[in-house]
């Protein structure tokens, strides 16, 4: 199981700069596996991954801001009471901040029995689509929930909702900004690119939002008219105004279009494959340059989105 996962420390290095999730999608899209497509070598960072790993989760146990809690949450996969916990707290401490409205909404979808009172006591996916009203994600979310109640005059309301929304984001590339920031600030030697490859590794885990509109528009042939109509208009625009790649993907798998976007999307993520192979390299100063890329890089897809960082389009 270790060597597994520093193989795939290495391919998440590889391919996930700009979205590892759109390289998966494309491969589902033609029947093919991300190993068929890459078989790097273990990364050389493997023993600084784990000591950062391990650090992280250490400093996890002791979060008491909001951007820690939100960090620590991510270290609760196993755990979505208390990865609900902290994220509810963040959310609490900085209510400005869209990324632990989001995040808090999400962790409440997971199936919880019994349901933590964070998530009882507040609708949070219905607070985070008031709070963020110009936002088609949240209401893809409220289309999902109606469907999985079987109320369909909901899931179509919600989805016209959706489609006339000027944007779609889940705060992915947000959320990868704090973890960067949190594994540069574990004290100790360990060398910026080993860092780098660690945060991107961490980022690249798949969005909750994504995973839930996988079943959403399923068996488009067994839809009713108005709906099959309502998952079109829906996911055509989040195919076209999706913030990242993956999210762009699980639009156009709602429309029923799914190919060019793949394409484009691995094109983007093969287009960092040079700074990953530099992060691995032996001489200080390639890694250093590497690192001040992947920084812009970062920095730019927070600030304008995964997909018009990867495509040059203004902010």
């Amino acid at each position: 199981a270790k060597g597994d996962m520093l193989v795939a420390m290495r391919l998440l290095a590889a391919i996930v700069i700009v979205g590892l999730a759109a390289a998966q999608s494309l491969a589902q899209s033609t029947g093919s596996s991300i190993s068929e497509a890459a078989a790097p070598p273990p990364s050389r960072w493997a023993q600084e991954t784990e000591v950062l790993d391990q650090a992280l989760r250490q400093r996890a146990l002791t979060a008491t801001q909001p951007r820690e809690l939100w960090v620590a949450a991510q270290f609760d996969s196993s755990d979505p009471w208390a990865r609900v916990g902290a994220l509810a707290r963040a959310r609490a401490m900085a209510p400005g901040e869209m990324l632990y409205v989001a995040s808090l909404a999400m962790g409440c979808l997971a199936p919880m029995r019994p349901l933590p009172p964070e998530c009882d006591a507040v609708d949070r996916l219905a607070d985070w689509a008031i709070r963020d009203a110009d936002n088609g994600v949240p209401s893809l979310l409220l289309a999902q929930r109606a469907r999985s109640r079987n109320n369909v005059a909901a899931m179509v309301a919600f989805l016209d909702e959706a489609a006339g929304r000027p944007r779609f984001d889940d705060y992915r590339d947000r959320g990868a900004q704090h973890l960067w920031a949190a594994v540069r600030e574990v004290p100790g030697t360990v060398d910026p690119a080993a860092r780098a490859v660690f945060a991107i590794a961490l980022a690249s885990r798949p969005s909750p939002a994504v995973g839930q509109l996988e079943t959403l528009c399923r068996d488009p042939a067994k839809l009713a008219d108005n709906v099959r109509s309502a998952c079109l208009a829906a996911g055509t625009a989040a195919a076209q105004r999706g913030a990242n790649w993956p999210l762009r993907i699980a639009g156009a798998r709602l429309a029923g279009r799914n190919g060019e976007i793949s394409r484009r999307a691995f094109e983007c993520a093969e287009a960092g494959s040079a700074i990953a192979e530099a992060l691995e390299s032996p001489d200080a100063a390639v890694r250093a340059r590497a690192l001040a890329a992947w920084e812009a890089r970062l920095a730019r897809k927070a600030q304008v989105g995964e997909v018009a960082a990867c495509e040059g389009k203004p902010g």
